[in-house]
């Protein structure tokens, strides 16, 4: 029979308080047949990461837990309330659209609505990049993240991806201050050869930044006089949105 891991025996105890909370280190150990000196382990790495409680000599679930379940609800409620909006996009530019948000100094791909053209270019739902120089929405959550961009500008190199990746740090700067005063963002062929994306900024009430959406296409679709057309009509659709959500303080910030 194959012996638990500690992070299978950590769920376990998850598992049992979500069914009882409020349990003693006695019936813990009962329910879960886990050796004391193992379950004091788990419990006391727990409570120091305040995902479980230790309260009147018995045990529930953290606030951790809280943070997380928060965050999930963003996300839906976000591709809830974006969902018309990328609809209407792609209808108006022809192209696919893309939901991204920001993730550990990294942006990741929640939602996408594929464009009707026989060719399309999509990041797969899921997909995360750390390469934020590369590509539009990064250079967007560069330039609406002040902790993201000091992370990222700490770095000793940019990494070069294709032959036009900025690598040189005073010319992202440049260009992340262009993108301030914009409120939009572009990249051709950084991140993909041939492949142009356009992207906008969602505020929350707080005016934190908490989506991107992305124009994506291939550059003999997207041609130059486009992408500021794109880039102007992305960022009315954005700040729409950031309205909606409660944003007050105009587009672009």
């Amino acid at each position: 029979m194959k012996q638990k891991n500690l992070l299978e025996k950590g769920i376990e105890v998850f598992e049992k308080l979500k069914e009882e909370n409020f349990m003693t280190f006695v019936q813990l150990q009962r329910k879960l047949n886990i050796p004391k000196t193992t379950l004091y382990r788990i419990l006391k790495t727990l409570i120091d990461k305040n995902f479980v409680i230790y309260q009147d000599k018995k045990y529930k679930l953290g606030y951790s837990f809280l943070s997380y379940a928060n965050k999930i609800l963003s996300e839906i409620q976000l591709r809830e309330i974006t969902s018309p909006y990328l609809k209407e996009l792609c209808k108006k530019t022809g192209e696919t659209i893309e939901l991204i948000i920001p993730y550990n100094d990294e942006i990741l791909y929640i939602d996408k609505i594929e464009s009707p053209q026989s060719i399309k270019l999509v990041a797969q739902i899921g997909s995360k990049y750390k390469t934020l120089h590369a590509s539009a929405p990064g250079k967007i959550l560069l330039a609406y993240d002040e902790g993201v961009f000091k992370n990222f500008m700490s770095k000793k190199k940019l990494k070069k991806i294709t032959p036009k990746t900025i690598t040189n740090k005073g010319k992202l700067i440049e260009e992340i201050e262009k993108i301030k005063k914009e409120g939009w963002a572009y990249d051709i062929g950084e991140a993909r050869i041939d492949v142009i994306r356009i992207a906008a900024p969602i505020f929350d009430y707080d005016g934190e930044i908490i989506g991107i959406i992305s124009i994506a296409g291939p550059s003999y679709r997207i041609k130059r006089e486009k992408i500021k057309n794109f880039g102007k009509i992305l960022k009315g659709v954005c700040y729409e949105i950031s309205k909606k959500i409660g944003y007050e303080k105009g587009g672009g910030r």
